[in-house]
């Protein structure tokens, strides 16, 4: 299914991480992805994480794994497993930042988070465009942020979407909503796009035809 004849009300939600939040999600958007957070400074238990995630795919359908770590090499690590899940890494870090682009995972999430530049650049950006790795816009951040905090996150967004765009990089608007409170419609993720420079089927795009590319891997 291409771009152009992708129906124009069909919305994915990519980033969902509880049971509350999955549920008020399910029913504003057609497809929803269950993300579960794990946060490594050191290998999981591999047995009981892939036990984990068979039991969420059963339950939710469309799984991913956030990997939280300071610790670049443990993204190739469970990249290299067989875990059945999409892989998204959190942000901020440099390191880990091109490191999740150069393991090639699904997702990189917020690079900007907690820092005082972007986190991405034109080198990044270009091999995330090669590597066919996305860029997460996640609006989570923006609400829990003091007013200059959300001001300078907003303008490191709109940095990496320039890039994002002359690159043609994957990416997807997500809520990442970690309570129900923290759940955004489809307009509302339109929203945040068009406030960081994308064009309204530009905003569209990054909530059905990225998303939609990105979940054929899992099948």
């Amino acid at each position: 299914m291409t771009e152009e004849n992708l129906p124009r009300d069909y919305f994915v939600e990519m980033d969902v991480r509880s049971e509350e939040a999955y549920e008020l999600v399910s029913e504003w958007f057609d497809e929803v992805v269950f993300t579960r957070k794990l946060v490594l400074k050191d290998e999981p238990e591999w047995g009981a994480l892939k036990d984990e995630l068979k039991e969420l795919r059963e339950r939710y359908g469309k799984v991913a794994l956030l990997l939280v770590t300071k610790k670049p090499s443990l993204i190739r690590e469970v990249k290299r497993r067989n875990l059945k899940a999409l892989l998204y890494v959190q942000g901020g870090d440099m390191r880990v930042n091109r490191m999740a682009i150069e393991a090639g995972a699904d997702a990189l999430i917020s690079p900007w988070l907690g820092r005082k530049d972007t986190g991405f650049d034109h080198t990044l950006a270009g091999m995330a465009s090669r590597r066919n790795v996305a860029i997460g816009f996640s609006l989570s951040p923006l609400l829990k942020a003091s007013p200059y905090e959300r001001a300078l996150t907003l303008r490191f967004m709109m940095k990496v979407w320039e890039l994002v765009r002359k690159y043609r990089v994957p990416r997807f608007i997500t809520s990442s909503a970690e309570s129900r409170w923290e759940v955004r419609s489809p307009r509302d993720l339109m929203s945040l796009g068009i406030n960081i420079g994308m064009e309204i089927p530009e905003a569209r795009a990054s909530l059905n035809f990225y998303p939609r590319r990105i979940l054929s891997k899992l099948t």
